[in-house]
């Protein structure tokens, strides 16, 4: 392979045991861009990626969804999750959460089942639109009531699903936007709830009212024509707009199957870890001369003609150099 090979095409001839397809190549080439440009972090988090896709996993997120499932369609009536069709003016993807839906009927919410959900629509979005741009969500909570959340705390998905967004998707949730909390008494326990606790001071930001999205976004802007009616736009009602992703969901159904198959037989090859060299190795070779050997080496390595890297340590000891005499 030529050198000059995309970081995409080398990171599947190192890892992959088969031929990426052109999607994969696509998904790869955001990691880079992902991490900062970064291509020894960006090699981790797509490693992280196929590892959470594969057995051992995510399995209960990843594996066995199927959008016609009961659960998922229930889903799909008590959380409205919403993509936008276009980007802000600063290039950023939104999605709007309505957690819960106000069609939601007052019962506990299925984690899984939305979790799930949501992953699928991030797949069929990043299928649509493989292109780099900062994510952006909104959690609107204006409608949440303590027995959506009862006997959740038990399971781990969603610290599972925002672990995977922090670590392993090829792309990550730069902001967080939880609004209208005023009717929540216990907002710090929602974030736990929903994984986003240890996230708040760097990305998860809290807004007691916001019915207007640009409200919320700073700086950048959202056009109106892009935001649904109830958030001061003219593109449509959320539950419409939550019913168009639904169908999507069911016509994508043997697509998202495919590719859970792919990924779950997808073996990775051995990962190369290269061993860095202790400080004081690097300093002795930086410097023809020197008095002093760390404690780090034995004397016996001063009579092996090994790389210092490979040679196993031995005795600790302090040794000085003079005049061919060494002494302890």
């Amino acid at each position: 392979m030529s050198p000059a090979a995309s970081f995409a095409e080398r990171w599947a001839r190192d890892n992959l045991t088969r031929e990426a397809s052109p999607e994969e190549i696509l998904n790869l080439e955001l990691f880079p861009i992902t991490c900062d440009g970064d291509e020894a972090e960006a090699a981790k988090r797509a490693r992280r990626y196929y590892t959470s896709r594969g057995p051992g996993g995510l399995s209960d997120l990843w594996h066995k969804r199927h959008p016609d499932d009961e659960d998922i369609l229930s889903s799909c009536q008590d959380v409205y999750i919403v993509p936008l069709r276009t980007r802000s003016v600063g290039g950023k993807r939104v999605t709007i959460v309505c957690l819960p839906a106000p069609t939601a009927l007052d019962r506990p919410l299925s984690a899984r089942a939305l979790l799930a959900r949501w992953l699928m629509i991030l797949d069929i979005r990043l299928r649509e639109d493989p292109t780099p741009g900062e994510e952006i969500v909104f959690i609107d909570v204006s409608d949440l009531q303590p027995s959506h959340l009862k006997n959740h705390f038990r399971g781990s998905y969603w610290k599972d699903f925002m672990r995977c967004m922090k670590r392993a998707y090829p792309t990550r949730f730069t902001e967080v936007h939880v609004i209208n909390t005023h009717r929540l008494k216990a907002m710090s326990l929602l974030l736990l709830h929903i994984g986003l606790y240890p996230w708040r001071r760097k990305i998860v930001h809290v807004h007691s009212h916001a019915e207007h999205i640009n409200e919320a976004m700073g700086v950048d802007f959202f056009a109106v024509e892009g935001l649904p009616y109830e958030y001061g736009g003219k593109t449509g009602a959320m539950k419409d707009l939550n019913d168009e992703w639904t169908k999507k969901l069911l016509l994508n159904s043997k697509w998202l199957q495919l590719e859970e198959r792919k990924y779950y037989e997808t073996e990775l090859k051995p990962e190369i870890k290269y061993r860095t060299r202790h400080k004081s190795v690097r300093n002795l070779h930086r410097n023809a001369s020197y008095d002093m050997l760390t404690r780090t080496h034995s004397y016996r390595s001063l009579h092996r003609q090994g790389d210092l890297d490979e040679e196993i340590h031995g005795d600790y000891r302090t040794l000085k150099v003079a005049d061919k005499q060494f002494y302890v």
